[in-house]
């Protein structure tokens, strides 16, 4: 193996004194620094009677001390400073922040000599294999774990105050590092405010929480097939606990991906609950806000944040954006040299935790662009499922208001509301029910099924000539719907975080997608503009705008007809995947051309199936406006009660 004649990281032989201050007691019989306290109390509880004899004793040992977390190397170096025993000890003390020395090929040659030469030598780190000397991890004589529990900050507690404190839940003790242990202990408070302190500060950075708040992940339909794989997951570790199955057996990640509040965070908190874990959460973002922002900082950041995690075993790490982390495949050479170390330093320590090696560790990445991913991290062995998280149906809505009123409100009411809410994420349905909560609250009344409705269906600042025409646009894509024999579900405008409208139509696409088919949708989706057109005179330009857009799917539809289905007039030709076909259009005149002129034919197609109709889609925009959602029933109601004009098609 490789290595250099690199410096031992401490040299404890010219420093260390045997007067220094004590970290046991001082004049008064406590210790004087929190920090110390700690450490000593951890160091106390991990040092076996023979790992103490051989600390004191006269034999050459080579030891290596496994740390919970990087705020803990410094204070255990000086630990070991600070006694008479450091007199014949090198120590290598390694965070991991320098990553061209911290590694187990740098300080190889100096561990042998000083062992050759019959001084002892200590390395001190969280992941002893990935930053030691192997040379002493692989000859250690003694192994010593520290580990933050209830024990050990009992003691310190004890000793620093002179009384026990409460009991304090070890999954809150897991998500603390020293620093925030230490914090918590000012003067003039007792251990009991210390221990409230510790719990609250644990709840504030991220943690599962209380089980009540957050949903049961056995009746959060919600989630689907998340739900799904966590309720696997869950009963695997419970099956890994009692040893049924070893740790191989059991799921070492996945990534949830969808767009934003579809309630990807509070989803890993519940598998924590149910899986009885503890959650350390972090985000790529965070890597770099914690740190400097330069290379070696944020890889420290990232591997203190896995080495959390192992601390904390059995633990779900919860890794949120983690699109943050570009993809190799999107690097252009500028930025290739500083992201690529990040990467493959992002890639071992993923490998580490999820290799089995380390038992305990289930890691969730979350996003909502998963094709940003790297590929590599949703390879075989690394995070080997990505589980989309969608809209909630009805059943998921109705829990999720379930579990927001908190029995404030029967389901038989909640079912009344659900069809306003759907489409809705779980972010923007809490949204809705703090809106009703607070309306109530300024009241005077407890909450009520009629203050969630109105949240759900909130006054609109918009001019009623606005509202109107989006009522109109509506209701041309509900008439379409109707007359291509589609059932619409339900249809809603202006309602919570828009301005715009959404109908829900039951339109399942064919197993064999035809060319009828596709013009038949594409009338559908240009039917709002059309409505525009016959019953207001000109539309606007709410039919385009994004890539969700009426427009924008209706122009992706007929490129992959023309240019990747070979569904074209007399093409044949296969030139992209039907998802990128729409970008030749950019270039190719010709083609934007035909794509534009098949377009214009369709859409008068629809201003034809508007003009049939136009009383029926008259009264729909009227009572849409009116009432600002329409459910099927409604819909077939107003539909049906009128026969259509006499020059009625056939439908689109």
């Amino acid at each position: 193996m490789a290595e250099d004649d690199g410096d031992p990281d401490f040299d404890l032989s010219s420093e260390a004194a045997d007067d220094g201050p004590g970290v046991t007691a001082d004049d008064g019989g406590a210790p004087r620094d929190p920090r110390k306290a700690l450490v000593a109390a951890a160091i106390t509880a991990a040092v076996t009677p023979v790992v103490d004899e051989a600390l004191w004793g006269k034999s050459t040992q080579a030891v290596v001390v496994s740390v919970p977390a990087v705020d803990w190397i410094v204070p255990v170096k000086e630990f070991f400073e600070q006694r008479p025993f450091g007199k014949k000890w090198l120590c290598f003390a390694r965070d991991g922040s320098e990553r061209l020395r911290h590694k187990p090929s740098i300080g190889n040659a100096e561990v042998a000599s000083a062992l050759a030469k019959g001084r002892s030598v200590i390395g001190i780190a969280v992941d002893p294999e990935q930053v030691l000397p192997s040379t002493l991890v692989a000859g250690a004589d003694q192994r010593v774990k520290l580990k933050l529990d209830e024990s050990v900050l009992g003691g310190a507690l004890s000793d620093f105050y002179g009384e026990a404190p409460p009991r304090i839940d070890e999954v809150h003790l897991a998500r603390l590092g020293l620093n925030d242990i230490v914090a918590a202990m000012r003067p003039g408070v007792d251990a009991r405010e210390v221990a409230s302190r510790i719990v609250a500060t644990a709840t504030a950075m991220g943690g599962a929480g209380k089980a009540e708040d957050v949903p049961d992940l056995a009746t959060a339909v919600e989630y689907g097939a998340a739900r799904a794989w966590g309720l696997a997951l869950a009963r695997d570790m419970r099956d890994y606990r009692a040893g049924i199955i070893p740790w191989s057996a059991v799921d070492r990640g996945a990534v949830f991906f969808s767009g934003p509040g579809m309630g990807k965070s509070v989803l890993a908190r519940s598998i924590a609950h149910a899986c009885k874990a503890s959650l350390v959460v972090g985000s790529v973002g965070e890597l770099f806000a914690a740190s400097s922002g330069h290379l070696d900082g944020v890889i420290k950041s990232m591997r203190e944040l896995f080495a959390r995690a192992m601390a904390s075993a059995p633990a779900i790490l919860f890794l949120d954006e983690i699109d943050g982390l570009p993809s190799r495949e999107s690097l252009d050479s500028r930025n290739r040299d500083w992201w690529m170390p990040v990467i493959e330093d992002f890639m071992l320590q993923l490998d580490d935790a999820t290799s089995g090696r380390r038992e305990g560790i289930v890691v969730i990445g979350a996003t909502n662009r998963i094709d940003a991913i790297d590929p590599a991290i949703l390879r075989p062995g690394r995070l080997e499922r990505a589980i989309e998280i969608t809209a909630p149906d009805a059943a998921g809505i109705l829990n999720i208001l379930r579990f927001h009123v908190q029995g404030a409100i029967s389901d038989d009411e909640l079912r009344t509301v659900i069809g306003p809410l759907e489409g809705s994420t779980p972010a923007e349905i809490m949204q809705t029910v703090r809106s009703a909560r607070r309306k109530a609250r300024r009241a005077g009344r407890h909450l009520s099924i009629e203050d969630v409705r109105s949240a759900a269906l909130p006054e609109s600042e918009l001019p009623v000539e606005m509202i109107y025409r989006i009522a109109v646009h509506e209701a041309g894509h509900v008439l379409a719907a109707y007359c291509s024999g589609f059932r619409v579900e339900s249809v809603r405008i202006v309602g919570r975080g828009g301005t715009g409208g959404v109908t829900r139509i039951d339109q399942q696409a064919p197993v064999a997608v035809t060319r009828p088919w596709i013009e038949r949708h594409v009338v559908g989706l240009l039917a709002g503009r059309a409505a525009e057109i016959v019953l207001l005179g000109s539309p606007s330009a709410g039919a385009g705008g994004s890539e969700r857009s009426d427009l924008s799917v209706a122009t992706r539809l007929l490129a992959a007809m023309n240019r990747s289905y070979g569904l074209g007039d007399d093409e044949l030709i296969y030139l992209a995947d039907a998802d990128e076909a729409h970008r030749e259009l950019d270039r190719n005149h010709v083609a934007r051309r035909k794509i534009n002129e098949i377009l214009k034919r369709l859409q008068a197609r629809a201003v034809e199936v508007v003009e049939n109709h136009r009383r029926q889609v008259a009264d729909v925009a009227d009572a849409l406006f009116l009432r600002r959602f329409l459910s099927a029933d409604d819909i077939d109601t107003i539909v049906e009660q009128f026969p259509p004009s006499p020059t009625r098609s056939k439908g689109p």
